[in-house]
């Protein structure tokens, strides 16, 4: 095996890798945050990330604050929209030279540069960010404020 990586697709899909893991953790400590509302035990932490993401959104709905949390919505709709690419690019086939081919029939091949990576790792990066900041930021307060109309 030769040093010189083509184009250099490895560091970049490593980067995708470990920046949806640290992006993984922060829709599981966004779950956690809201245990309040629903349990978040060991079975749900074994979800795939667009099931966890889909129920955080069903939370979050369910604490009706859209005016609050409406940028958190946004951020986990840009979640869901990064993780689905990251599987493509992770499962899917990725050739010399960027050739890209899915596992399904019906997608054409593509290709993606390594500059094309490192840009998706680091909107994956800066997704986490976000919900990170909105999570600290708005979602106590509006369970806060929940909790109180509940017990009024």
């Amino acid at each position: 095996m030769s040093t010189a990586f083509e184009g250099d697709l490895i560091r970049p899909l490593g980067l995708i890798t470990l920046y949806c893991a640290y992006a993984e953790g922060e829709v599981d400590e966004l779950l956690l945050a809201m245990s309040s509302l629903e349990p978040f035990d060991d079975s749900r932490r074994q979800w795939p990330v667009g099931q966890k993401l889909a129920h955080a959104e069903g939370l979050i709905r369910r604490l009706n604050r859209d005016d609050q949390l409406g940028a958190l919505l946004s951020a986990i709709t840009e979640a869901r929209a990064l993780f689905e690419r990251r599987n493509s690019l992770i499962h899917g086939r990725l050739y010399a030279g960027g050739r890209l081919m899915s596992n399904r029939s019906s997608v054409p091949e593509s290709r993606v540069t390594p500059e094309e990576l490192n840009a998706f790792a680091e909107s994956v990066f800066t997704c986490k960010e976000r919900l990170f900041v909105h999570r600290c930021r708005d979602l106590q307060s509006a369970i806060a404020n929940h909790r109180a109309e509940r017990d009024a």
